[in-house]
């Protein structure tokens, strides 16, 4: 007696040869690419603001801080984001976190937030003294930079000033 040999053909080339480009458009799908929307653009800010008196509870030394958050559009057209504010509490807990805040830009504007924007949209007294994070959420990149001072007292002169430029997230 004799066993029929049975042949195992390959799968069908128009398969084979489409899996590639099936995979590719699933990735493309998953990263927004079918949208045509640029994936979104995080910036995450530190700032320290308000007066800031001695005790087991704050985490600075005695004096009055200020941020200065300057947000520039070096883009060729108009850009729309948004931003929060996230408190930072000491001893591991987690603070407030306001809602989002619409903003836009034309090309090569730029504007400040500073310490009295961030207690008010987070509904604080401005006699507070607060620490967080400040985000900006975009579809295109902006030049953010971060001014750091402090002072002993509000009328007094600066004692320290730092400024950071703020890269964007990865």
């Amino acid at each position: 007696m004799q066993i029929p040999i049975m042949r195992i053909r390959p799968a069908s080339t128009k398969v084979s040869r489409s899996l590639p480009a099936v995979v590719a458009a699933m990735l493309l799908l998953s990263a927004g690419g079918a949208s045509g929307q640029a994936p979104p653009v995080e910036y995450a800010v530190k700032f320290v603001c308000g007066r800031a008196v001695q005790d087991r509870t704050t985490p600075v030394a005695t004096g009055f801080y200020y941020t200065d958050i300057n947000v520039h559009n070096p883009n060729t057209a108009g850009i729309e984001f948004k931003k929060k504010f996230a408190v930072a509490l000491p001893n591991q807990k987690p603070g407030p976190v306001s809602q989002f805040f619409s903003a836009a830009l034309k090309p090569d504007e730029a504007f400040s937030v500073d310490c009295f924007e961030i207690l008010k949209r987070l509904g604080l007294s401005p006699s507070n003294f607060v620490t967080g994070f400040a985000v900006f959420q975009t579809t295109r990149e902006l030049d953010v930079v971060a001014v750091y001072t402090a002072a002993a007292s509000p009328s007094s002169s600066v004692v320290t000033m730092h400024m950071e430029r703020v890269p964007k997230r990865p």
